[in-house]
């Protein structure tokens, strides 16, 4: 793995241990001092490796990759468990889901922004996985059948739910707060949102703009840029750009998705 690092010129010589251990920590510490590419380049060496082959050397780097993103995964798990379920069930759909989308990323197809890519992919199929597995006759605790929507069954009410911490984790605050209206156009344009957080397509600010705008029951315009401290003409195209160019970058997303 050293000799992959070295070649790829994600380090130099004498930064480079030759301790595996001492290795993968010298990655995780770059990764989390936010070093501009670093830990998409050094996600990128190992997701190729991934892909050249099915031997040894392809699962020693899935491997690295896996415990890399146990912490997100941790989280991810945290937010997917509700009362009454077994925490063990539901690691074994994230796990397994984590190792899925390890073995299986088109890091050729899509090089760029490796570790957002990953997160999202992840984020996906654990929602296919949850809704796939949760069947509808399956023990529910009264306090989570009572915040069910009228008649939504609970296989339906996976997705909304993780895309709802997913919002939460991205900063949309709006719709995290909101997990009855991540359904059809809204629930679509909240996926969509998170993925231009996760890729930087938008700012924090743009990602907020559009999401608290396009929404039923949305303040007008003189209210909002009142709270922000703008004029309404200047929320308005600050608004415009945003939607631009999330529209340019939504083809990518639905690539992605």
């Amino acid at each position: 793995m050293r000799s992959w690092m070295l070649g790829a010129g994600v380090l130099d010589e004498d930064q480079a241990p030759a301790d595996l251990g001492e290795l993968c920590t010298l990655l995780r510490k770059g990764a989390k001092r936010n070093e501009p590419g670093f830990i998409d380049a050094w996600m990128g060496v190992l997701l190729h490796r991934v892909s050249a082959d099915d031997g040894w050397d392809a699962d020693l780097a899935a491997r690295v990759l896996v415990q890399a993103m146990l912490p997100h995964a941790c989280r991810m798990l945290r937010g997917c468990v509700r009362s009454g379920e077994d925490i063990e069930d539901v690691a074994q759909v994230v796990i397994a889901s984590l190792w899925e989308v390890v073995r299986t990323f088109p890091i050729a197809r899509r090089p760029r922004k490796v570790a957002a890519g990953l997160r999202l992919e992840l984020w996906h199929r654990v929602s296919r996985e949850l809704k796939r597995e949760l069947a509808p006759s399956e023990y529910l605790d009264e306090t989570w059948a009572a915040a069910l929507p009228g008649g939504v069954e609970p296989a339906d009410a996976v997705e909304p739910v993780l895309l709802a911490r997913a919002a939460e984790e991205a900063g949309l605050q709006a719709a995290a707060s909101a997990v009855e209206e991540l359904e059809g156009a809204r629930g679509e344009m909240v996926a969509l949102l998170v993925w231009a957080l996760e890729s930087e397509v938008l700012t924090a600010e743009a990602a907020s703009g559009i999401c608290d705008h396009y929404r039923e029951g949305a303040p007008q315009d003189a209210a909002t840029a009142s709270a922000w401290g703008v004029s309404p003409v200047a929320l308005r195209r600050r608004r415009s750009r945003a939607v631009a160019r999330l529209r340019q970058a939504a083809p990518q997303w639905v690539e992605a998705a």
